[in-house]
């Protein structure tokens, strides 16, 4: 749980005490969506990418970004071929994994991609929600100051607020 009075940043802090350390500098950054998700995920992958990731993106998603003017890299799934997203998760160039699954054939994609994503600590997100949430997380570590504050202190503040 992360309180503060920006959502964005209230998100960061929720993730950091679970230990899921979203990346602030950038990276390399997965992205898997089904069919359904990829128009929610487009404005999204802009933002990410105007804030210096590098988006990496399966066959369908990747056809879907280049064709909407977003810079792309295309990767394999883990039954296309080397080097897959695993290889790339287990070599430490992925900053966080964006994978929406749906239907039979993503269930062993999907289970080895969230093994090594755990295994290695990179940040994971299965919806469109969270995944909005994560970006602006990331704009919020980016553009406020970190600061922790007691359950207390924000009652306080709350009922000094209230009093006026």
């Amino acid at each position: 749980m992360g309180f503060d009075d920006s959502f964005g940043m209230a998100i960061a802090k929720a993730q950091e005490s679970s230990n899921n350390l979203l990346p602030v500098k950038g990276g390399a950054l997965i992205v898997t969506v089904n069919d359904r998700d990829k128009p929610t995920v487009t404005p999204i992958l802009r933002r990410l990418h105007d804030m210096g990731f590098e988006i990496r993106a399966t066959k369908g998603t990747y056809e879907h970004l280049t064709r909407l003017g977003i810079p792309a890299e295309r990767v394999y799934k883990v039954g296309e071929g080397r080097p897959h997203i695993v290889d790339q998760i287990v070599s430490g160039e992925v900053a966080m994994l964006i994978n929406t699954p749906m239907g039979k054939q993503s269930q062993y994609d999907d289970y080895a991609m969230r093994r090594a994503a755990i295994m290695h600590n990179v940040p994971y997100f299965t919806t469109m929600s969270a995944t909005s949430a994560a970006c602006d997380a990331l704009i919020a570590l980016r553009s406020r100051t970190y600061q922790v504050r007691t359950i207390q202190e924000r009652i306080a503040d709350a009922k000094a607020l209230a009093a006026r």
